[in-house]
């Protein structure tokens, strides 16, 4: 294999199948990226065995063929280059990085020890980024990320109509997103990685992509998002989603509307003093608004004050003051209300505007008096 490349085609190549890497890998050759040239285009190869991404970038191939080289550093040393071309050229035990001035020499694998990729069929289903984007990182925040219980490291994902729907929880909190799409498609539900659907976006912003094909591989449970020179693979997740709609409650007898920022600023304040103490903060809902306090014993306490409108019972409610953060680094709107049937009721969030469908539950926490 015998390659010459613009240094910005292929660092930006490198960003983004990098994402695939596997940081732990269960064999050396997943730590590697394939690199295959042929018809003026290199390929380039990542899968950690979970997620799998293959992107093409154009190049002037003066020799066809493909190698397996360790991906973190070819990522590094290209990124280093002060240049506008590389030359890259594979031997069996090889890779040479070639510019004007400089030489490097990588170690290789072998190409055939590469985990293969599924063909995907040419029938998908195309979802607009610019109406999905907000809604998956609204909702996939909220998914878990312990693997003891993989089907919580999920977004649950229904199409029915022209509509979207997704959710994810962690058994202490949960998010749930509706998008109309605009169109009417096929039937779906299944169950996505919340890291691939992450990735996914990221690799969208990069590329600058507006819309993405979205495929079920049947026979391999695959699911392969297709953007601009990119194809991104990922396993769905077997296994039955908890039914959410359960925990979701259909009154309140406390609400309070607050202007998101606000909150948002009193909540960083009290967190501070709420670290030794199992990051728990205290809500007060009073009749003329909302008192946060935070107390460790060998550190301090703290009360804040914000001014919100309030409806029903006065309440304490108690909430791990990082969950409170995550939400409100990804609300969308800048009056939030909430509302709760008690102190030990799950706590929902949501937008005061109706062109808003998120909404958000968190579990208080038991505390003493």
């Amino acid at each position: 294999m015998k390659v010459l490349i613009l240094k910005e085609n292929l660092e930006k190549a490198l960003s983004i199948v990098s994402k695939g890497l596997s940081l732990k890998p269960q064999l050396p050759i997943l730590s590697h990226l394939l690199l295959k040239a042929h018809h003026n285009q290199l390929e380039l190869f990542s899968t950690n065995l979970e997620l799998g991404i293959i992107y093409t970038t154009p190049a002037k191939v003066e020799k066809e063929g493909e190698v397996a080289v360790p991906g973190k550093l070819l990522t590094e040393f290209v990124s280093s280059l002060f240049t506008d071309k590389i030359e890259l050229e594979a031997t069996e035990k090889n890779l040479l990085v070639k510019t004007n001035k400089t030489r490097g020499n990588l170690s290789v694998g072998n190409p055939s020890d590469f985990p293969p990729f599924p063909e995907p069929s040419p029938v998908s289903k195309k979802l607009p980024l610019i109406k999905i984007k907000d809604a998956v990182l609204r909702t996939i925040f909220a998914a878990s990320t312990d693997e003891g219980r993989p089907i919580l490291t999920g977004v649950r994902t229904v199409i029915s109509d022209s509509k979207l729907f997704l959710s994810s929880t962690d058994g202490y909190r949960l998010s749930k997103e509706e998008v109309d799409l605009g169109a009417k498609l096929q039937p779906l539900e299944v169950i996505l990685p919340a890291q691939s659907l992450l990735e996914m976006i990221r690799i969208a912003e990069i590329i600058k992509a507006e819309e993405v094909d979205f495929l079920i591989i049947e026979n391999k449970n695959q699911v392969v998002f297709g953007l601009p020179h990119t194809k991104i693979f990922t396993r769905l997740i077997d296994g039955e989603f908890p039914n959410v709609e359960k925990i979701i409650p259909t009154g309140f007898k406390t609400k309070f509307m607050v202007n998101k920022d606000s909150f948002h600023q009193a909540v960083k304040t009290t967190s501070i003093f709420a670290r030794g103490s199992a990051n728990i903060i205290k809500i007060k809902i009073e009749k003329d608004g909302l008192k946060l306090l935070a107390n460790t014993p060998q550190v301090g306490s703290e009360e804040d004050f914000i001014e919100a409108r309030t409806e029903g019972e006065e309440i304490e409610v108690a909430f791990n003051f990082r969950f409170l953060l995550d939400l409100l680094n990804n609300f969308p709107d800048k009056e939030l209300v909430f509302e709760s049937l008690g102190s030990l009721s799950p706590g929902v969030f949501k937008a005061k505007s109706e062109k808003y469908s998120f909404l958000h539950i968190i579990m208080p926490v038991r505390v003493q008096s």
